[in-house]
């Protein structure tokens, strides 16, 4: 079980480091490109439509192809959209970037979090909170090397490029690990009864409750990931060191609160560990949005860290507990609804920000975090 478990934290981290640094570089990129919001946002659109196309589609063949093929192949597309976006010369190219990049970057991330539902299956310890902070630990290192990567003087497109080296490495460790079974076999995976079965799952209401709770925790991520930079750096006219600086707190105190978040799902429950979450989202992002002091609106970005830490490894784990034996395709639904607010939330905001400015924009995570709150006074004491 130790090969499997440091494959899939790898593949994480990995994960995180790219969104790391696709945060502090997304100002980069629209400057090059003469972006305003309103078309980035269109942009970020497209992307999203394609990545969540792609889950509900692909996302339950992680079950047919096995948790290692699955990756590796979505993990080889993911590389290609990199590619993509270093080479994005006009606004044309820039969505067609996305477009494989979205489209792969989901896929690849219901594989990894199938992954982590087998080992956590198996080895009978509750352990996606750890994987969650690997992400989040790989997307502070992405956010802190890319600041610094730009203020010696490097190139953005270069930056992108030189993420396809960790690329490799972890594609060439996921080729040798053998991992766990899915708990359910290719010949019944590919029966109709089974297929129609996994997209039953969409009807599932307690699942469905899940779902709709990820999809606010990710949309404040998304949000942070996509428009937290943009904002230290266009909206308050920060440095690049500084504005990766504080899109990295964001990331490293999901990082610190994942790993507490483990210990607190342990001993209060998924339900007020969640009830907290959204309070504390709320709080902090409502902080940082007062104010235009540096050091306050960082400060604000750390509560809203901690407090989403939790939300979506706790989200992970109950869909592979409401539905054991098709844990991958219980966790696409999650995903698919779930990165759905990841990926339309930074567009929504995109709109708004068009409209009446990023700082109001930035506001619906606020909403968000009460709206998290309210939901979760449904779920059962668990």
């Amino acid at each position: 079980m130790t090969r499997p478990l440091s494959a899939v934290l790898s593949a994480f981290a990995f994960f995180g480091t790219f969104w790391g640094v696709f945060a502090v570089l997304l100002a980069d990129l629209t400057r090059a490109l003469d972006l305003s919001p309103g078309p980035l946002g269109v942009a970020l659109f497209v992307g999203a439509l394609a990545s969540i196309l792609s889950m509900a589609a692909f996302g339950w063949t992680s079950d047919i192809l096995g948790r290692r093929l699955f990756i590796v192949l979505s993990a080889a597309v993911f590389g290609m959209g990199i590619v993509g976006l270093a080479l994005a010369g006009n606004y044309g190219m820039l969505i067609a970037a996305l477009v494989v990049l979205y489209a792969s970057s989901g896929l690849f991330d219901v594989g990894i979090n199938a992954a982590a539902v087998d080992v956590e299956r198996v080895s009978g310890r509750r352990v996606m909170a750890y994987f969650h902070a690997s992400f989040s630990a790989g997307g502070f290192l992405g956010a802190v090397s890319a600041g610094i990567l730009l203020s010696a003087g490097l190139r953005y497109e270069f930056v992108y490029l030189i993420v396809l080296v960790p690329l490799a490495a972890i594609m060439a460790a996921l080729v040798t690990t053998n991992f766990p079974s899915s708990g359910e076999s290719s010949e019944s995976s590919a029966s109709p009864a089974s297929l129609s079965g996994r997209y039953a799952l969409f009807a599932n209401g307690p699942l469905l409750l899940v779902a709709a709770i990820a999809t606010l925790g990710l949309l404040s991520e998304g949000e942070m990931e996509h428009w937290s930079g943009i904002y230290l750096r266009e909206t308050l006219g920060l440095s690049a060191l500084v504005g990766g600086s504080g899109v990295a707190v964001f990331f490293g105190a999901m990082a610190v609160g994942r790993l507490g978040a483990a210990w607190a799902i342990e001993k209060f429950g998924n339900r007020a560990t969640l009830l907290v979450a959204g309070s504390l989202t709320a709080f902090g992002m409502t902080t940082s949005l007062a104010t235009t002091e540096p050091f306050l609106v960082v400060a604000g970005f750390l509560f809203v860290g901690l407090a989403l830490s939790a939300v979506v490894p706790i989200a992970f784990s109950m869909a592979g507990d409401l539905a054991p034996e098709k844990a991958g395709a219980a966790v696409s639904v999650v995903t698919t609804l779930g990165y759905g607010g990841f990926l339309m939330g930074p567009v929504f905001v995109g709109g708004l920000a068009e409209v009446f400015g990023l700082r109001l924009a930035l506001a619906t995570i606020s909403v968000a975090g009460v709206a998290i709150f309210i939901l979760s006074l449904r779920l059962r004491k668990v």
